[in-house]
């Protein structure tokens, strides 16, 4: 028997403090109501020890008793460069090696127009559309979009760069002006990161310094656009192209068929004969059995719209509006 032993008051809080270390010693005879109490002073003074070896450690010694850091993730792989195919191949730019003039050029001129389309496409690879889409004549709406859908139609876009090619000579003609400007569109789709290749003519129209006209008349502005898809070789490597920019299909539908034709006459006594490619997306104009011009198929809403060189042929159903260079549009009627 252990024979009771009067604790200096000292020892209650030491007693107190085991309380949370498990289960206290108990006396050698298993009566729980009795502790023993050296036992309870060797645990004590155990978890002191090991307080203060622990406090004492150095910093170098407990970053070596420090977990291991959490093992930082590979980052993804990032996608192949882009490779547009250059001048004179399949779906570049024409090989034009004619050497650029570095004279300053006049707003009004070709290169001015040029610096438009330029900037068009440097504003939708900055994502700023509704800025690029106010470049487009009659206010925008030559786009055949409203600001926010001309937007909504690059949402399918992770990149979009484009290559601005030499402008073609001016069509003048009863105080107005046209001009092409050869493009080269390439980029990511957001569907996988697929390259995607486009290539068409910009045409864009200005009036000349008449009486009426106004600043913003005889500025240049954008009318058309055929951005089409273009494999980027012989052998179509890249992969099926993307929709294009303009959603044109690439070839009829199982009730559309591949050509049609039709003949208008007009208000102003034109009457002209116009056969549709629907694989190619193109429209020649014959007049009198002579070709006047092939135009090709642009964005429209409902309806047709064809357009090239500053002619423009838009309506549906039978009746239509024929544009020429530097002439109203004339109201026709399909025969």
């Amino acid at each position: 028997m252990i024979r009771p032993v009067r604790l200096p008051l000292i020892a209650a809080p030491l007693v107190l403090a085991l309380g949370g270390c498990g289960s206290a010693p108990r006396a050698a005879d298993g009566n729980s109501s009795r502790f023993d109490i050296n036992g309870a002073a060797e645990l004590a003074q155990g978890d002191i020890d090991t307080y203060a070896s622990n406090a004492l450690q150095t910093p170098g010694e407990a970053a070596t008793t420090a977990p291991p850091p959490a093992p930082v993730p590979s980052p993804s792989p990032s996608p192949a460069p882009l490779q547009p195919p250059g001048p004179g191949e399949p779906g570049g730019l024409p090989d034009d090696r004619t050497p650029v003039s570095e004279a300053p050029f006049t707003p009004d001129s070709a290169q001015g127009a040029a610096n438009v389309v330029q900037t068009y496409f440097a504003l939708i690879e900055a994502g700023k559309y509704h800025q690029a889409w106010a470049l487009w004549a009659d206010d925008g709406k030559a786009s055949g979009m409203s600001a926010d859908a001309f937007a909504g139609s690059f949402v399918k876009y992770a990149e979009y760069h484009a290559n601005i090619g030499a402008p073609g000579r001016i069509d003048a003609g009863a105080g107005q002006r046209y001009v092409t400007v050869p493009v080269q569109a390439y980029g990511r789709l957001e569907d996988g990161g697929r390259p995607f290749n486009l290539r068409g003519d910009i045409t864009l129209h200005r009036t000349a310094d008449i009486d009426g006209a106004t600043a913003a008349d005889k500025t240049w502005h954008i009318t058309a656009s055929n951005l089409k898809p273009r494999p980027a070789d012989t052998d179509g490597n890249a992969g099926s192209p993307p929709p294009p920019l303009e959603p044109i299909d690439s070839g009829p539908g199982d009730d559309v068929p591949a050509t049609a034709s039709a003949d208008y006459r007009c208000a102003d006594g034109t009457a002209f004969h116009i056969a549709f490619d629907n694989r190619a997306n193109t429209g020649t104009v014959s007049i009198a059995g002579k070709q006047l011009v092939v135009l090709d198929a642009q964005r429209a809403g409902s309806g047709i719209w064809y357009a090239a060189r500053g002619y423009t042929l838009r309506g549906k159903g039978n009746e239509a509006d024929f544009t020429a260079p530097g002439k109203p549009a004339t109201h026709c009627t399909a025969n």
